[in-house]
């Protein structure tokens, strides 16, 4: 064991000597009876705080932004196979289940699909109101983005499943994905859980939301897609004085930025709508790799 423990602090030692080579700093260290380095810790430049800043301000990122940025409006518009606007007419907790809940509701519209009864139940996995105390205790981000358990008498907007697409379409940040047609079960489910709903709880508030949805729904399920018209939603979009379809608005304008090539990213620098996170990304990590395949492409034979 001794041996061991000798070993390691060798390996260790060497280890540290390697680096304050590289930066001359030693101190002498009376306990261990040995020289060792010491790793002065750089501040960082004014350039790296700067592109940290810039990161940080993009939509959603997280430890596992995907979560968030596949439940954005753009995306569950994309890969549901019915949306409806509803009032809650009661909410059920599930036998033997902590977390899962029924919700019914009342339909006032169907937005996507063809549903026979004025009237549906899902459900899903929903956290207690109490584990939103914990995580806004903890300093969990994007805190403002959780879905409260609904209660009765509460507004939806839902974007629904039939159990034939579940497993399917993790591939709808790409702007030509579309989806493909399943013979229905009937059976319906949240799209991405509780990230599958829209609280409508102002007036202002379920305007801008559904003009969004049905924006949304005109671009990408509407027909043949068109950049230019996706575009003029989303840099719109992004102004939204509702914070969740702001955010959700930058997310998608991000992936389609990405995923669609054919789309000059240059005209989002000059844009007054479109904010300085996203400009910078666009600099920095979109275009380079752009412009170093076009000469190579027109090198080609």
């Amino acid at each position: 064991m001794k041996k061991t423990a000798w070993s390691l602090l060798v390996f260790v030692s060497l280890a540290l000597a390697t680096r304050a080579q590289q930066t001359n700093l030693w101190a002498y260290s009376e306990e261990l009876g040995l020289w060792v380095g010491i790793i002065e810790d750089k501040k960082p430049t004014e350039e790296e705080r700067f592109r940290r800043k810039m990161r940080d301000a993009l939509p959603y990122q997280s430890e596992v932004p995907e979560a968030l940025r596949h439940s954005t409006l753009g995306q569950l518009s994309k890969v549901s196979d019915y949306i409806v606007v509803g009032r809650v007419a009661k909410v059920k907790a599930v036998t033997n289940s902590r977390e899962d809940i029924s919700v019914t509701l009342k339909l006032d519209s169907v937005l996507l699909g063809t549903l026979s009864s004025k009237k549906i139940t899902v459900t899903s996995g929903w956290p207690e109101d109490a584990e939103y105390k914990m995580r806004l205790e903890a300093g969990y981000p994007f805190m403002w983005n959780w879905k409260f358990r609904p209660k009765r008498g509460d507004r939806l907007l839902m974007y629904l499943f039939d159990r034939s697409s579940i497993g399917h379409y993790w591939d709808s940040h790409k702007f030509h994905s579309k989806k493909e047609e399943r013979a229905k079960t009937g059976l319906l489910h949240l799209v991405r859980g509780n990230m599958g709903v829209r609280f409508l709880d102002t007036p202002e508030n379920t305007a801008d939301y559904l003009d969004a949805a049905k924006g949304y729904l005109e671009e990408l399920r509407g027909g043949k897609r068109d950049e230019e018209s996706y575009y003029a939603l989303l840099r719109r979009l992004v102004q939204s004085p509702v914070q969740g379809i702001r955010e959700d608005a930058r997310s998608d304008l991000m992936f389609f930025i990405e995923y669609c090539p054919s789309f000059d990213a240059r005209r989002v620098l000059t844009d007054d709508n479109i904010d300085e996170a996203i400009k910078y990304w666009v600099e920095h990590s979109v275009l380079p790799p752009r412009e170093k395949q076009q000469p190579a492409a027109q090198n080609e034979p």
